[in-house]
């Protein structure tokens, strides 16, 4: 009789071992005594970001809750709905765990500043703004926001449209673009809807974000393009709050004007080479 092979543990992963080592030194300084100041798990994903996916850093930092090395608190704030926060377990103690505390309610209040859905919909648009702008010096036309429709054809399946829908002057390319300037990474769902759309008004998908790698073999596999900026970017006015966004959190955020030099320049490339005469 075939045994069934033994279940694999996640627990001894070595990519999962190596996210809980590197999230242990967020909370240690070099001698080993506990750092007061707390993260939460989306600050802890986005600093991690380049090295494990958000699932990993979740679990990873779990493990440490498991392990006693870290305490789990959770904070109900009015935009930025429950944030889970992590601090040393060291500090579980009557005189540290007060200043925790106070620090806790502080970068709660700072998020929620971020999160106001007022703030949200102007970083929205501003990407948005900077996008457009590019795609004209990119040689696209006829460029319609917030459209589901192209060429005759109209996408009925869903009440969703597509952020911008733009035509190459070369006719050779025509895009269906989704912003997104936005911390999270773009729910996978979502992401294959926009697919979808593309295919049946036969676009090019093009996901314009600050961040998507964990998708981004996902969607070059189904013939699209990864337009990656790495920061969230903010429009002038914003310079108080993305400056204590960075000093306090790390998490990367900017005040421009323009896009990326580095982003642009792939973009560039990626139309010159669906474009360019063979």
């Amino acid at each position: 009789m075939q045994k069934h092979p033994t279940s694999y543990n996640w627990k001894e992963d070595p990519i999962r071992k190596k996210a809980k080592e590197d999230i242990r030194k967020l909370f240690i300084d070099e001698y080993n005594r506990p750092k007061r100041t707390p993260y939460y798990i989306s600050q802890l994903q986005t600093i991690l970001e380049k090295n494990y996916f958000d699932r990993i850093v979740y679990n990873a930092a779990m493990d440490l809750v498991q392990d006693s090395f870290l305490m789990k608190l959770e904070v109900q704030t009015k935009y930025a709905s429950k944030m889970v926060f992590f601090y040393n377990k060291r500090l579980e103690n009557e005189r540290d765990k007060p200043k925790v505390i106070k620090h806790i309610k502080s970068i709660s209040k700072l998020v929620d500043k971020h999160a106001n859905p007022k703030v949200t919909e102007i970083l929205g648009r501003n990407l948005e703004g900077l996008v457009k702008y590019e795609l004209r010096a990119q040689g696209f036309e006829n460029i319609k926001p917030d459209s589901n429709e192209f060429r005759g054809k109209r996408w009925t399946e869903t009440d969703h449209n597509l952020d911008f829908i733009a035509e190459h002057k070369s006719g050779k390319l025509n895009v269906g673009i989704e912003v997104k300037n936005a911390m999270a990474v773009m729910d996978l769902e979502e992401i294959d809807l926009k697919i979808k759309m593309c295919r049946f008004l036969e676009l090019v998908p093009v996901f314009a974000v600050r961040w998507i790698k964990p998708h981004q073999e996902h969607i070059n596999t189904q013939g699209g393009f990864c337009w990656v900026f790495k920061t969230q970017i903010f429009p002038l006015g914003f310079e108080e709050l993305t400056k204590r966004l960075w000093h306090q959190l790390k998490i990367p955020v900017i005040v421009r004007t323009d896009l990326p030099e580095k982003s642009i320049r792939l973009f560039e490339n990626w139309v010159k080479l669906r474009t360019c005469n063979h």
